[in-house]
């Protein structure tokens, strides 16, 4: 699938991510060095989190989006690493205890999405990555995109409606096009109790 292209002084090498059901493309430059992969960093500057983390990810009734969309800056940087490793390997385990530990369960008193969901969706994007892209080209990517960190995540888009609010947040790894960034959707719903839940975490 993948093409080399020349110009006057550089190769390009071509890696594709899906986005919205199609495939983009963007292009890295050969020779650029790769870093090894460090570990995200988790802390905030908030001293006192609005977000429990301890189990499900919730947020309280009155909360800020001003506040939780900083707060949940370390959350976006832990499932976009997790998302660089299953593309080198195809192995969703880590995304799979992520969801299962933070996201909230279906049951019978409830009318959330529950942890198959998220679990599918994740599983058909990575397969079908490693599926259009050769080995090299998702070594070199999966590298680039393990070396996210905290600080290098931006807040994309939030929005806060009667009973939701959603968080996405962008990554873009160094040497790559925009088409190769990595975007994380993370979709929040409100219980009976007034509590807001992590429903549903997308990557695009």
């Amino acid at each position: 699938m993948f093409k080399q292209r020349k110009n006057l002084f550089k190769k390009s090498m071509l890696i594709s991510t899906i986005v919205a059901g199609s495939l983009l493309f963007g292009t890295t430059w050969a020779g650029a060095k790769t870093l090894n992969a460090t570990a995200v960093s988790t802390s905030t500057k908030t001293v006192a989190t609005t977000i429990s983390k301890k189990g499900v990810l919730t947020l309280p009734k009155n909360f800020k989006m001003s506040t939780v969309k900083n707060e949940l800056k370390p959350e976006a940087a832990k499932l976009i690493k997790i998302y660089g490793g299953s593309l080198k390997d195809g192995k969703t385990t880590a995304f799979n205890s992520y969801v299962d530990k933070h996201v909230a369960a279906h049951t019978n008193t409830n009318y959330l999405l529950g942890h198959q969901y998220s679990k599918d969706n994740y599983k058909q994007r990575v397969k079908a990555n490693r599926k259009a892209n050769s080995k090299s080209s998702l070594s070199s990517y999966s590298k680039a995109v393990m070396q996210v960190t905290t600080s290098k995540v931006t807040i994309n888009d939030t929005y806060k409606g009667d009973g939701w609010a959603n968080f996405s947040y962008n990554f873009r790894p160094k040497n790559y096009s925009p088409m190769n960034t990595v975007t994380v959707y993370l979709k929040f719903n409100q219980l009976k109790n007034g509590k807001y839940v992590l429903e549903d975490i997308h990557y695009y």
